[in-house]
């Protein structure tokens, strides 16, 4: 099971999050530019520290306010007066080598490892708002760890299908899921997977929006908008470049789609994302797209759908008992299993939870899911074709963790996109 958890060392270093606040201010009273500096890198380390995806510091009417999004969910930690909140960001922009002056328009960039104390890349990005500039901060993985297979949390029959799908020679992997569902993660753990598997006998190709992790033996592609560099023309210029297998970061145009599909036809086997509900509703999508029956029932090999749910933490979950309207937005009956939640302690700060795992819904495109693909049907039609097939759906994976204890059904609720009956 994957609980995304930073190595002890981290840990020690790790504010807890309640004394942040008090931390912030002491070193902001001082208003000189190394107190600046100290307080922006305390802020983004502990961040880091306390294992959070994303960093949002965000204008209000009478603060800047420091958020974390730990576990998927976003936690107020501190709010810095307003004095402070032009020279907090412009400390932020100085780093990510950003146009300090230039507050009126969107801007991105990286801050790299060596900048902050502790030594994570990261992504930023700026936008003004009416009550000021807003900054996120992505904090993007460091740790090959980070990306196996085995711990990221799928089902161990997920686990071995697509390990088998991914030796093949050709044929399209899409994965699907909202932003910060895992898929990247997921991805980087396939490409890892292969690297194992085959040694140096593939070249292996991905075009990414950005690069968040850099991988050895790989050839790592960012696309670049601004000068038209974009996941099209990119994956037009690699084809050329001999490659086995593709990763294209997502797929968000017909142009990408049909040059994905049919490089799937052609010897290469592509890894790409792209928006959808559930697995079945992916070949809807493309079809949607205008890419032709044949093409997607020939080319797409398989499509995972994931979600991230938060785990119990282990030092204080304990049994309850769920309130009636879960089992009935579950259809489930009160006797079908023990149910646990974290009540909060030191080790999750209070919060109840600590790390997530991955739920997913495996759909293998066999010769009975072409067809059906041939026939243009529906999601729903289709979804059920890959149930009577094998497919376990997205909320059976999700209910089999809640019953080992390891989430809550409040949790499901909020993760899944539909009811489960």
């Amino acid at each position: 099971m994957r609980k995304l958890r930073k190595p002890e060392h981290d840990q020690a270093r790790a504010i807890p999050l309640r004394k942040i606040q008090e931390k912030v201010t002491e070193l902001l009273e001082h208003s000189d530019d190394t107190s600046i500096a100290d307080a922006v890198d305390m802020m983004i380390s502990q961040g880091a520290y306390h294992v959070a995806s994303d960093i949002h510091m965000e204008p209000w009417s009478d603060c800047l306010s420091l958020r974390y999004r730990i576990d998927g969910i976003l936690q107020q930690i501190a709010v810095i007066a307003p004095e402070f909140q032009s020279k907090v960001v412009a400390r932020i922009k100085v780093l990510a080598d950003l146009v300090v002056y230039r507050k009126d328009v969107p801007q991105d960039g990286r801050i790299d490892a060596e900048k902050v104390s502790c030594g994570r890349p990261m992504r930023i990005s700026t936008v003004p708002t009416v009550k000021g500039e807003k900054v996120v901060i992505r904090l993007l993985g460091d740790s090959p760890d980070l990306y196996d297979l085995d711990t990221l949390g799928f089902q161990g029959h997920v686990v071995k299908d697509l390990r088998e799908l991914i030796t093949r020679t050709q044929g399209t992997l899409l994965l699907t899921g909202p932003s910060s569902s895992g898929k990247t993660t997921t991805i980087y753990a396939l490409l890892q997977e292969m690297m194992r598997l085959q040694k140096n006998t593939t070249n292996i190709v991905t075009i990414e929006d950005p690069v968040e992790y850099t991988m050895d033996r790989i050839s790592q592609i960012q696309v670049n908008p601004h000068v038209e560099f974009t996941f099209a023309n990119a994956l037009r210029s690699i084809l050329r470049q001999d490659p086995e297998v593709i990763m294209v970061g997502e797929i968000r145009d017909m142009e990408t789609a049909k040059m994905a599909i049919q490089a799937g036809l052609t010897g290469h086997f592509v890894i790409s994302t792209i928006h959808s509900g559930t697995a079945a509703g992916v070949f809807t999508r493309l079809l949607d797209m205008g890419i032709e029956p044949f093409l997607v029932a020939s080319s797409v090999s398989g499509v995972l759908a994931q979600r991230l749910v938060r785990i119990n933490c282990p030092d204080c979950a304990e049994s309850y008992e769920p309130e009636a309207l879960l089992f009935e937005h579950f259809n489930i009956k009160r006797n079908q299993g023990q149910y646990y939640r974290g009540k909060g302690c030191k080790a999750c700060q209070g919060i109840g939870f600590r790390g997530r795992a991955a739920i997913g819904e495996f759909l293998i495109a066999d010769q009975s899911i072409g067809e059906c693909v041939l026939t243009r049907p529906t999601t729903a039609q289709l979804h059920k074709v890959a149930v009577s097939k094998g497919m376990e759906p997205l909320v059976e994976d999700a209910m089999k963790k809640a019953r080992k204890g390891i989430t809550t059904l409040e949790e499901l609720v909020r993760v899944l996109p539909v009811a489960a009956g």
